[in-house]
């Protein structure tokens, strides 16, 4: 590449272009371009580059890059200069996500000789394990453990995710919201990540290409769940645990098997003995071969009990392994009838305090992946201290992890006891009040959240909370966006439960409302979707028509999101029939708003300036001044979309004046990006330019990384104008790469634009 090295980068990618189009396989044009890209600091392209064509090759022929662009996309990657001894900055993050080895590790070491041979494997491709077993039988624990121990020789970072397959509540985490979590660990922003999974899993994977990395995915239920989920890099290692062998991902990805075996008695004693007095153990030997016949070497239950010995330092084994064999039920089914892991369990909790034993009975009910301990204290109905103090003293009793401050996490089996002893401890009107409570705590919790982040007012007030109930309250915008990602798995299973109960059913519409617009910033379009669609069989089935209607605008605005216009114009249209049988001038109002973003993403502006104008008259009518300045941002909008830019300025105007006497941050940046599209359109660019950059600067403040790049491609557009082509570049170029991360039609637009300026003769 005879322009690339005489340093004329962006001759080279003008040149490279049109002869990648042509032929598209040919990857070591690809793979020259993808320099080329990376020589004129358009890393990012370069990066888009190799996502596309690994998912041509992938469809096309069936197979992974080759050789030439892999080292290509390597190089792309180094995070070391070539002239330079200064470290380069990575283009994403160096995660450590392993969780803490808290299990001491007994009678493992064949298998841990196993895995440690097995790393000099690394260079010639991925290497993959999957460590199968019943449950408690310490699969998690021997993962942990070891990949802890080899974890330096990853340098590029350790990836961890908790797959739940075998979650007591039925949801294990599916394939997208894995790698939504993958890729949030390699630094990209939630709202950054594509819809689909094809484009999920190539964005992850080209991430991973050409690193050292390890990912440890736990309790995978299957296959199917774990496969895109893999590395296909050499220098990257997987460690997958799964109480099923995944024998089909021997076939599909070489992965090496390693099943475990229940601990020999030799073993399970050193286990249990762990955290004993070795004198108490000698004085009492029938007693502690007694508790170890319950335990059936099972490694969870040896832990357990272990524990539950520990604490019982005044009192004889003898009479602990007597009132074990008392508690002794049914067995679970792990696939060995003679560990009796219930009998362990009861044992344990029935020597917790009363308060400590009533919250390990309210887990329970709670179906998150997680356990918020302020939650906990709302299913209590008790304070926050308490709940604390609960949950410190099953900690101790090795029922509960503690994940992160605030939060905790259980063993699947213990989760199913919990759940169990739920069913069978409380009244079905307890089981329902403490779940109430729970529904109360995170929708309160919830809308606290998002008012931090928006001004503009929820079309509900909730009814308040419920005795016993305390929300959890947030200083600031940061610490809304993090308890929402936080919780965002738990709040949508939680929407769920809401929405069987009948009691419910109107928490659970408004717990989907609530989350609207901060799904909507993120383009987590198909959670929107998912979301309203529980709330809408909730709705339906309580004859509630008012929630029907709001339920259907958000299904609507989610299905539009996804460029499903079809589909959400006829939710749309069926809650503007809805609002205007009910005579909610308001919900009429906010439909045809957002008919008027349906009609303007199809390409028709006149019909979406006819719905918009017809909500603006409806704002004005009921004095809903947050709503006009909606309407008349909308409405400057698409007359701008028409050409005529001395009307749009006109309404803008009005609009920004509107949002900053209400000194909404969100409403500003719009309209004054709005604004800025006008002056343009007029001709005045250095003002565009100024309140392009002022829109953008807010949205970022604001975590708004979407609208961050509509700001920066129409900032682009204003540079371009008044020749400033380095500038251009590098706004369009960062708005790109969002557009292009989230899987949004933008992207190719922007791309055009790119083109467009490096190449002299098509300027």
């Amino acid at each position: 590449m005879l322009a690339r090295a005489a340093g004329h980068a962006d001759r080279a990618v003008a040149l490279l272009h049109p002869l990648v189009e042509a032929h598209p396989l040919r990857e070591p044009l690809r793979a020259l371009l993808m320099l080329a890209l990376h020589d004129a600091g358009r890393t990012a392209e370069a990066l888009t580059e190799y996502v596309r064509a690994r998912q041509l090759l992938v469809a096309e022929l069936g197979a992974e890059p080759g050789a030439v662009l892999r080292a290509a996309h390597a190089e792309v990657l180094r995070f070391e200069e070539p002239d330079t001894d200064e470290p380069r900055s990575p283009p994403v993050v160096t995660p450590a996500q392993l969780p803490a080895a808290l299990t001491r590790l007994i009678g493992r070491g064949d298998s841990i000789a196993a895995l440690d041979e097995s790393l000099s494997s690394l260079a010639d491709g991925p290497l993959t394990w999957v460590v199968s077993g019943p449950a408690g039988v310490g699969k998690s624990a021997l993962a942990v453990q070891w990949t802890r121990g080899v974890a330096e020789r990853f340098p590029d970072g350790q990836l961890f995710v908790g797959l739940r397959g075998f979650d007591p509540g039925g949801t294990p985490l599916s394939t997208t919201e894995a790698l939504h979590s993958l890729l949030a660990g390699l630094g990209v922003p939630a709202e950054q990540t594509p819809q689909q999974l094809d484009a999920l899993t190539g964005l992850y994977r080209s991430l991973l290409s050409g690193r050292r990395m390890l990912v440890l995915l736990d309790n995978a239920r299957d296959a199917a769940q774990v496969a895109p989920l893999l590395p296909t890099s050499p220098g990257c290692l997987a460690v997958v645990t799964s109480r099923h062998e995944l024998s089909a991902l021997a076939v599909t990805h070489a992965a090496r098997a390693l099943p475990l075996a229940l601990l020999d008695d030799a073993a399970a004693r050193s286990l249990f003995a762990a955290r004993l007095d070795e004198r108490r153990l000698a004085a009492e030997p029938a007693a502690v071969g007694e508790i170890l016949a319950h335990c059936g070497g099972l490694p969870l239950a040896l832990a357990v009990s272990s524990a539950r010995v520990a604490t019982r330092a005044d009192a004889s084994l003898a009479d602990l392994a007597a009132e074990l064999g008392e508690s002794s039920l049914d067995v679970l089914t792990l696939g060995h009838p003679t560990t009796d892991v219930r009998a362990v369990l009861s044992w344990s909790v029935d020597a917790l305090s009363a308060e400590a034993a009533r919250v390990f009975v309210l887990i329970g009910l709670h179906p998150g992946p997680e356990v918020g301990v302020a939650a906990l204290a709302s299913m209590a109905g008790g304070s926050l201290r308490e709940s604390r103090a609960a949950v410190a003293e099953l900690a101790r009793a090795n029922l509960v992890t503690v994940r992160r401050p605030g939060r905790i996490v259980l063993h699947d089996l213990v989760s199913a006891h919990a759940a169990e002893l739920a069913e069978t401890e409380l009244t079905p009107e307890e089981r329902e009040a403490a779940r109430s409570r729970l529904v109360d705590h995170l929708l309160h919790s919830a809308v606290g959240a998002t008012r931090t982040i928006f001004v503009t007012p929820l079309p509900f007030e909730p009814a308040p909370p419920t005795a016993g109930v305390t929300p959890e309250t947030f200083a600031d915008v940061e610490e809304g966006n993090d308890w929402l990602a936080a919780e965002l798995s738990t709040l949508i299973q939680v929407t769920a439960l809401a929405a069987r109960s009948e009691a419910m059913h109107t928490r659970a519409w408004q717990l989907a409302r609530t989350l609207n617009g901060y799904l909507w910033d993120r383009c987590r379009f198909a959670d929107m979707v998912r979301l309203h669609e529980l709330a809408l069989a909730a709705t339906q089935a309580a004859g509630d028509r008012a929630g029907e209607a709001d339920t259907r605008h958000g299904l609507g605005e989610g299905l539009v999101g996804m460029e499903d216009f079809d589909q959400g114009g006829a939710e749309l249209l069926c809650s503007l029939g809805l609002f205007g049988d009910l005579g909610d001038r308001v919900g009429e109002s906010d439909v045809h708003c957002s008919l008027g973003r349906l009609f303007e993403a199809a390409g028709s502006p006149r019909e979406a300036l006819q719905h918009t104008e017809a909500a603006l008259e409806i704002y004005r009518e009921i004095g809903d001044r947050s709503g006009e300045a909606v309407a008349l941002n909308n409405i400057g909008w698409l007359h701008g979309s028409l050409g005529d830019f001395e009307t749009s300025l006109a309404y803008c105007r009005q609009s920004l004046e509107l949002y900053r006497r209400h000194r909404d941050l969100t409403g500003q940046s719009y309209a004054l990006d709005s604004v800025a599209r006008a002056y343009l359109g007029l001709g005045d660019v250095r003002r565009a330019i100024t309140m392009y950059a002022e829109a953008g600067e807010i949205a970022r403040t604001l975590g708004h990384r979407y609208n961050h790049a509509e700001n920066l491609t129409h900032l682009g557009d204003a540079l371009h104008a008044v020749g400033d082509l380095d500038a251009a570049r590098h706004a369009w170029a960062e708005a790109l790469e969002v557009f292009t991360e989230v899987g949004h039609a933008r992207a190719e637009a922007v791309r055009t634009r790119l083109q467009l300026v490096d190449d002299p003769t098509a300027r």
